[in-house]
């Protein structure tokens, strides 16, 4: 139930759920839907009483160049569009396979569903009982292998900003980067913030820690 802008904990279980049963659904009639996993990470995973947002993490099967962070991949996007997770309290970001899950802000995310096993009954109900602390999450080995990573993201991301910036004024590829409610003007902004974001990452990563 949603009451003042906020889910009940059990609800938005129920939610991941749906999710999982849609896609599942989806995969078996569209058995090129791009999607491979769905994670769930964000602040579900404390266990509040009440949430305002269900964070998805989604997998999908695309080159790299199209799902940079914060890329917003139309193929994948009519997905979510006809599975109606905007009318729901979901935000979602999309990874490539070739990448892992986590990065600086899909932090500890947990598989709730794949297109080849389905649903992970084990999670949802490990989610359902509050179990939270036999989750199987992932995140780097180590700071090293994080690093790495988003230095990976952060130079596939300034390669997509400079096509975004380049095709810009081409009526091509604004006629394709048009549709479901966003605008050529989106897709720059979202190349600009996601570099933006991976640099900043970066940056803190590599400040000097202060003596104590």
């Amino acid at each position: 139930m949603r009451q003042n802008g906020v889910v009940k904990y059990n609800s938005a279980i129920g939610r991941l759920r749906q999710v999982a049963d849609e896609l599942t659904d989806h995969t078996s009639t569209w058995g090129n839907s791009v999607i491979v996993e769905a994670h769930v990470f964000g602040d579900l995973l404390a266990g509040p009483d009440t949430i305002e947002v269900i964070w998805l993490a989604l997998v999908v099967d695309l080159p790299v160049e199209d799902v940079t962070w914060l890329a917003r991949p139309a193929q994948a996007e009519a997905t979510a569009s006809i599975l109606r997770f905007d009318k729901y309290p979901l935000r979602w970001r999309w990874r490539p396979t070739v990448w892992p899950v986590w990065n600086h802000t899909i932090s500890r995310p947990v598989r709730f569903w794949s297109k080849e096993h389905g649903p992970d009954q084990t999670a949802l109900e490990i989610l359902a009982n509050r179990r939270l602390g036999e989750l199987a999450v992932l995140e780097p080995t180590d700071q090293a292998a994080y690093r790495a990573q988003l230095q990976t993201e952060l130079e596939a991301s300034r390669r997509h900003l400079g096509r975004v910036v380049n095709s810009y004024h081409d009526r091509n590829w604004r006629r394709d980067h048009n549709g479901f409610g966003v605008y050529p003007e989106d897709h720059l902004w979202w190349a600009t913030q996601g570099f933006l974001e991976l640099d900043d990452a970066l940056q803190e990563i590599d400040q000097p820690i202060p003596p104590p």
